[in-house]
Formats: structure tokens, sequence, C-alpha cells
């Protein structure tokens, strides 16, 4: 059985804008799978619709086995859920509002204060505990929510843009904790565009773009099959005329993405370089750093986002 299963879903909303169309994917159990595509690609109303918040205009999906359709109440039961829309009362305390929480969540009474102080300990908030929301700084007031969201043992958990206003040591943080939960049987569905944190934790992720799934795979053969060739990046002194651009596109089959530092992109990277290094040096510029590194997997969103964009025309 998947953690979660979708079958040709699709949101009209009010007034014909469509938001999903047809999109059929699945989840496998004790993974972590990332969601990304382009603002207004559809990626939080699937997460409305997998959550039970909002009702699917046609098609399916299940979680954990149970339809979103017709057992909402088993759905909730099973999952947690971390949006950028989740409220918090301002006036009181992250541990009164976790304990608030933690009551609507159902966790047994015996269980809640040790599980809130464990998950203020994990998000590094104990000294805030007791201070009011409102006095938070906007990674602080993220980090309630995630904790809040952690407060159930959830079998699914569905994270919408986690890291925002998380600082590096907080999203390292958070990321850590993913792991655990990976570890210790929970599946975590990761819609966010951060490809630095979800290359890092990703078992699979899945493209959404203007409410269509494009394309799918584990991260690593994603990053392959999208994210194009070895990438060069010459940092140089002096000036390059145009015409050396051209003919060093024309002479080596090269695909230039910026002009000063010299990036660029080749099925023969390694191979043309000494080329391309003599054909500046002969312009007359000092080559001061070379840097060569395979693509990843934001690499690969960028060219899907430009492949769609060019069906789009």
């Amino acid at each position: 059985m998947e953690a979660v299963a979708v079958k040709g879903l699709t949101v009209i909303y009010p007034g014909g804008t469509k938001a999903l169309a047809g999109i059929s994917f699945t989840v496998p159990l004790h993974s972590i799978v990332g969601y990304l595509g382009p603002n207004g690609a559809g990626k939080t109303t699937t997460i409305s619709v997998l959550t039970t918040a909002l009702p699917p205009t046609s098609g399916e999906a299940w979680v954990c086995g149970y339809s979103v359709h017709t057992h909402k109440a088993e759905v909730r039961k099973r999952i947690a859920v971390a949006t950028q829309d989740m409220f918090l009362d301002p006036f009181i305390s992250p541990y009164d509002n976790m304990r608030f929480f933690s009551a609507i969540y159902g966790v047994p009474r015996v269980e809640r204060k040790r599980r809130i102080w464990n998950l203020l300990e994990i998000f590094g908030l104990t000294d805030k505990a007791r201070a009011r929301v409102l006095t938070l700084s906007g990674g602080q007031w993220k980090r309630v929510q995630l904790a809040i969201a952690l407060l159930r043992s959830p079998e699914v958990l569905f994270l919408d843009e986690p890291t925002l206003a998380l600082d590096p040591l907080g999203k390292e943080t958070l990321l850590h904790y993913l792991t655990k939960l990976k570890e210790n049987g929970v599946t975590i569905f990761y819609a966010s565009n951060e490809m630095e944190q979800l290359e890092k934790v990703c078992d699979q992720v899945l493209f959404l773009c203007q409410g269509k799934l494009l394309a799918q795979g584990m991260v690593d053969e994603f990053v392959k099959n999208f994210g194009g060739h070895e990438i060069v990046t010459i940092h140089y002194e002096g000036t390059l005329p145009e015409d050396a651009f051209i003919e060093l596109k024309r002479r080596n089959d090269v695909q230039i993405r910026t002009l000063n530092p010299l990036s660029w992109v080749s099925a023969r990277a390694r191979a043309l370089l000494p080329e391309v290094i003599l054909a500046l040096t002969e312009q007359g510029v000092v080559i001061q750093d070379i840097d060569i590194r395979k693509p990843n997997l934001n690499d690969a969103f960028l060219a899907l986002v430009k492949r769609s964009s060019r069906g789009k025309d």
C-alpha cells in the first residue's frame, strides 16, 4: 500500500481557473517525496486536497488507504500538516499554543508536556517557550508552526514551504529531524522550491507546472534526465568582445549561461576546456579561477521551467 495515491485529480476554482489538471502519482511508504514547481503551479492546492481541506472537482486521492472523499476523519487521524497559513495566537506563548493544539490533536494528556518540551528543544525554542508569540522573529514563528505540526505522531506529514524564513541553522535542524522521522516510519510529502534542501533529504521528486505533472523520478535519475551537462565557470580579468562569444559557441558547441564570469555547458565540457582556455587567453584576458560541477536539482528545475514556458508559447 502506498502512503498517498492520486488518480486523475482535477481542481477548478470558481471562475474557471484550473489549478490541477488530472494529475496522478503515488508516494511510497516511509519515504520523503519532494513536490516542486513554479509559484502558482498547484502545489498548495494539492496539499489542500490531500489533507481534506479542499474537495477536488474530479478524480480521487487516498491517504494511508483512505479516500479523501469518503473517509475524511480517518485521513485526518493519520496526518499532520504545516502550511504557510497555520494560525498561531500571537498573544500567548509558544508553549500555550502547543498545549492548545496538542489537545485538539488528541495527544494523550500524560504525553503532552513531554512532547511539547522535546519539540521546543529540538527547534531551539526553550528560551522562548513562555514569551508571547508576537515578540518572536519570523524564523522563530515558523519553527513554532513546525513544532505544532509534529505534536501528533503522524503516519504522513505534509509540509508546504517549511523552510521559508528559517535561517541556515534552522533549515539544517529541520532537515535532520525530517530524516529521523523517516527512519521512524513517517512518510513526508514536502512541497518546496528550495532545491538545495530537497536534494539533501528527498528520495524522489515530482515536478508540477500549470496544474500538470510533467516529470517525476528518484532524485539522481531526475537530475540526470533533466539537469543537463557539466557546468564550467571561468572567472577572468579583462574584457571579451561579443564576437569572441559567438566564435566560442560556433566552434565548440557550448551553451553560454553567463558572460562574466563565463559560465557554459557542453556534453564535452572537460574535453573542450583546454581549447576554451586558449581561446580566452588569445583575447588577452587573465584567467583567475576555473570551476567544474555536475548539474544539480536546481539545474533540472530551471530546465523544466524553461521547457514548459516554451511549450506554453
